[in-house]
């Protein structure tokens, strides 16, 4: 007498393909979120930059010398998260603008020359990559 069994579940074959699949859907799943992430943490500095940029203008405008807030006299700055902290104080009153607990970008803002309207803002991964400026006459580079 024949026995006929029936078949109840998947080959190997078949649990490899989909698992081949899964995985290359995941790889480019995880690269595009990564690009998704980096654009939005991007477009959050320039933000922040539009944000400093217009509250210059407040605060020269209040200041007894009619200066500029500036985290450094020289022309350029390297941004840092002592400048982060510096500018949410001063420039933005205390509130917490520009993340210090664990921030995507590092700003400073530098001194200017009668091209870039008086101040240039900085801003900048913390491992260097990403920079970009925004200056007193709304000139942006690498933006």
């Amino acid at each position: 007498m024949l026995h006929s069994y029936k078949n109840k579940g998947f080959s190997l074959i078949e649990l490899l393909v989909v698992v081949a699949i899964l995985g290359v859907l995941s790889a480019v799943g995880i690269v595009t979120y990564g690009g998704y992430v980096s654009g939005t943490q991007r477009t959050d500095a320039q933000n922040n930059m539009q944000a400093a940029y217009m509250v210059q203008e407040e605060f020269r405008a209040s200041n007894a010398l009619n200066a500029y807030y500036r985290t450094s006299t020289s022309a350029s700055c390297v941004p840092t998260l002592a400048d982060n902290t510096s500018i949410n104080t001063n420039l933005f009153g205390g509130q917490e603008q520009l993340d210090t607990s664990d921030p995507n970008f590092f700003y400073c803002i530098a001194t200017g020359t009668g091209n870039d309207g008086g101040y240039n803002i900085y801003a900048q991964r913390p491992d260097g990559t990403d920079p970009m400026t925004l200056n007193a006459n709304n000139g942006k580079t690498g933006w």
